[in-house]
């Protein structure tokens, strides 16, 4: 039976807080995709093959070592850091347009010189939303990733055939639109107030992994492996000759499995709680980019399919690095801009090598694609196996289904009870009233509120706050407990309420003294 979603705030809370990240992810990748990538959905930029993006990757390589020698960054050289990248995006892009209009001597080389500053600018934007999306539920930044996917790419379509002048006047506009977007996200509470997370629900993981280079280096490897069988794919369908329009339905093939794969993934994790679809993405992306080979192992047409294929593989590669980043960021011990950067210099600098890989390989076998088809197969196949080795197989690192909540409840609970997390059917005696509340014992109380918060679909952070606040505790000692705001707190019981139906302290007593255990 389907697990009820478990982000339930209002549908109007919900916007209010997750537009300004998904738009400004999706103005972000669009503008990146517009102007470093020359238009093109997914690839490298058409202007000395790539240098735009690779320079991107240099400057997010730069970012990752001035974080890792400060430590965590101010909050205040993050404002800056958003601040400049937003002038250096739009500024980038009306330098394109400048171009575009006057076509002067040596045009290609101010081209590509502006698309790297560009790029530079929307690649930090992206870093900046990931960052904000740190300690978010993982329902919800997977929603968030895919659904600003799905509206980048739309955009970068649209543009993307109006011509290089649309796609540099687009990217202008949607670079400065992130003063909007970033102002509204500072007066709304953060994603991550409004929809905590919880370790196991990403991964399957407890929080300490998230800590393991091992488990990191695993991720990574997954992302450049896929990458690299993706810019070989690129590089192979580039060298295919067609007409306009075959080129249009190639994109349009490429948007639609992007469309779709995002609804579908987003559907999924709304309606998933209890266990982590990581390796549904991983193995739905290495089917996706086999099936992309198939059609690159015919000549004429077929192989502009196999390029739209891959290179939607590429785009929702992109997005399950956001969450992948939004993942370590919110539980690792560094930088979110050093998950962000890493992850950012793992997908383009691969992919910009997998393509020089593969011009080479068609050089060499200009007659026979097996070559090439088949070292792709092999990186995909490889990352597979890195992934599933590392991060997925290991049976102490994923909890049984249902035990998503008592994890959450765990980590609050006295350490000398290990009967606490005993099976939520196990029946816990009455509880009175709230003037004998501290009567029964804590092991009682919070297996009861266990078994509550799995009826009613609460999250794990809700169950932790229900948990003090069946014991007696004030709102202020929660939050105190719990690391957060008497504002997050208050938060948090509220919708504790609504979603229980319940309307104060002894009503909660009283449920838990009638059906709890």
């Amino acid at each position: 039976m389907a697990a009820e979603p478990v982000d339930n705030a209002s549908s109007e809370d919900a916007k209010r807080v997750l537009l300004p990240a998904v738009l400004g992810l999706a103005f972000a990748a669009a503008s990146f995709g517009l102007t470093a990538q020359g238009g093109a959905l997914a690839g490298v930029s058409p202007a000395f093959e790539g240098t735009a993006t690779l320079v991107t990757c240099a400057m997010a390589a730069a970012l990752m070592l001035s974080a890792w020698h400060h430590g965590r960054l101010a909050k205040r050289a993050v404002f800056l850091i958003t601040f400049v990248a937003i002038h250096i995006a739009g500024i980038g892009a009306l330098g394109l347009v400048f171009l575009d209009i006057t076509r002067p001597a040596q045009a290609a080389l101010w081209a590509v010189a502006l698309e790297a500053v560009s790029g530079c600018g929307s690649a930090l934007l992206m870093f900046y939303w990931l960052r904000k999306l740190r300690g978010t539920s993982a329902t919800t930044v997977s929603a968030v990733s895919f659904a600003a996917l799905a509206l980048g790419t739309a955009v970068t379509f649209v543009a993307g055939i109006a011509g290089p002048l649309a796609c540099h006047v687009a990217a202008f506009a949607l670079s400065f639109a992130q003063f909007a977007t970033t102002r509204a996200s500072r007066r709304f509470e953060a994603p991550g107030g409004a929809f905590p997370a919880h370790p196991e629900m990403y991964f399957g993981t407890s929080e300490e992994r998230f800590s393991d280079r091992g488990y990191l280096a695993a991720a990574l490897a997954g992302v450049c492996g896929v990458s690299l069988a993706a810019g070989m794919a690129n590089a192979f369908a580039i060298s295919v000759e067609g007409s306009a329009g075959l080129e249009f339905v190639s994109r349009l093939i490429t948007l639609v499995l992007v469309c779709a794969a995002a609804a579908a993934v987003m559907r999924r994790s709304l309606e998933t709680q209890e266990r982590s679809f990581v390796a549904n993405i991983w193995i739905a992306l290495c089917l996706l980019l086999s099936i992309g080979a198939v059609f690159l192992s015919f000549s004429g047409p077929a192989a502009y399919i196999g390029g739209a294929v891959d290179a939607a593989v590429l785009l929702l590669l992109q997005a399950h690095i956001w969450y992948l980043s939004v993942a370590f960021s919110s539980y690792g011990k560094l930088d979110p801009y050093i998950y962000a950067a890493g992850s950012w210099i793992a997908l383009h600098a691969f992919h910009v090598t997998g393509t020089a890989l593969g011009h080479l390989i068609a050089g060499a076998t200009p007659q026979n694609p097996a070559p090439a088809i088949a070292l792709m197969g092999l990186c995909a196949v490889g990352a597979t196996q890195i992934v599933f080795s590392q991060l997925l197989a290991d049976p102490e690192r994923t909890p049984l289904p249902g035990t998503a909540a008592q994890a959450a409840a765990a980590q609050i609970l006295p350490q000398n009870a290990p009967s606490m997390l005993a099976p939520a059917s196990t029946e816990a005696p009455s509880l009175g009233t709230a003037a004998d509340a501290g009567a029964p014992s804590d092991v009682h109380i919070a297996t009861s509120v266990i078994a509550m918060g799995q009826r009613f679909g609460l999250t794990g952070r809700e169950i932790e706050v229900l948990t003090l606040y069946a014991l007696g505790h004030t709102q202020a000692r929660v939050s105190e407990e719990l690391h957060l705001s008497q504002n997050t707190v208050h938060t948090h019981i509220k919708r504790i309420y609504d979603k229980c139906d319940l309307h104060s302290r002894q009503e909660i007593l009283d449920y838990l003294n009638e059906y709890g255990g």
